[in-house]
């Protein structure tokens, strides 16, 4: 009897440990980012997949930009496009966007349920109606099995946002702000084109994604207490002492030009650390490394460097398919 009764009570105990887990995780949603892609500009390299994030917040799974290699990237950790709830492109630069027509056209050639939302900012909505006419006459083939194919006009939707504008996915509150990537010589123009950040917040929980930036106030307000800065860095100096070195003709004044395009438009370690200090960031990921070819542990310690000139926090820099959780407070 007292065999059985000592069984008797640890599987009771057992069942109430399952039961707090449960409990859990339905009061503790997941909120996770993996990297999917972490190179920095529209140049393939053999170790790095174009700039591409998945973002995992309670039952809603996201793309955040899709650059070339997007697909195949899931693959690598077993996922496939049926998770894929919507799609985030920051900026219509092509490294970001590349991978997006094979994210369309797979879900739609595998028959996927559900309608795929993409938000982005002003052009998005002409992107993806050019992806929609590329497979124009794969739809009109069919895939040969005897039945019409749904249209790919009905697979997809487009909402573009503006700085400023919030939208609800589930439980998740996505908000978006104009950065400083692109020329502001252009402001003013009803039609100029736009680079967003986001700032993806479940419950007292965030996840900042800089997008493609330079120095930005807004970027830095919107990351203010955000628990996880997923953000790009540029390593300036070894970017241009090559192009010293090997363009002795180059006038003096198209140099500053183009240091002062990188610079402003892209976001440089110090600059970085000073931002993410200012805004209380809980932790840093870098990615999109804009580096010169060369594995990144030789650029390490210069980056890490430079953000810690002001900022104390940890700081992760990133590689392909890596995955990063934003624990419950």
């Amino acid at each position: 009897m007292a065999i059985r009764a000592c069984v008797s009570a640890a599987l009771a105990a057992l069942a109430c440990l399952c039961a707090q887990q449960a409990a859990a995780a339905e009061t503790c949603p997941p909120l996770r980012w993996m990297t999917l892609g972490t190179a920095g500009g529209p140049v393939p390299t053999p170790d790095r997949s174009e700039p591409a994030n998945l973002l995992t917040a309670d039952d809603f799974s996201a793309l955040v930009d899709a650059g070339d290699g997007t697909v195949v990237q899931l693959a690598r950790r077993g996922l496939d496009l049926t998770r894929i709830n919507a799609v985030f492109i920051s900026h219509h630069h092509m490294d970001h966007t590349g991978g997006l027509p094979a994210v369309i056209g797979l879900r739609w050639m595998n028959n996927m349920p559900g309608q795929l939302t993409i938000y982005g900012p002003p052009g998005t909505r002409e992107i993806v109606d050019g992806i929609i006419t590329t497979m124009g006459p794969q739809s009109r083939v069919g895939f040969g099995l005897g039945q019409k194919s749904t249209p790919p006009t009905e697979t997809v939707k487009v909402v573009e946002l503006r700085s400023g504008d919030q939208v609800w996915a589930g439980n998740v509150k996505i908000s978006a702000i104009e950065n400083s990537h692109y020329d502001e010589s252009a402001s003013g123009k009803a039609d100029r084109a736009i680079s967003l950040s986001y700032r993806f917040q479940l419950g007292s929980r965030s996840i900042t994604y800089s997008g493609d930036t330079g120095p930005s106030t807004a970027f830095e307000k919107l990351a203010t207490g955000t628990d996880l800065l997923v953000s790009e860095v540029i390593d300036l100096d070894p970017i241009l002492a090559p192009i010293r070195k090997t363009r002795p003709d180059m006038p003096e004044a198209l140099f500053q030009s183009m240091s002062k395009h990188l610079s402003t438009h892209h976001i440089t370690p110090v600059d970085l650390g000073g931002l993410a200090a200012r805004a209380n960031v809980s932790r840093l990921v870098l990615t999109h490394f804009a580096i010169p070819p060369a594995p990144l542990a030789h650029y390490e310690a210069r980056l890490r460097e430079g953000i810690s000139r002001s900022y104390s926090g940890p700081v992760e820099l990133a590689i392909d398919v890596q995955s990063f959780d934003v624990a419950c407070k």
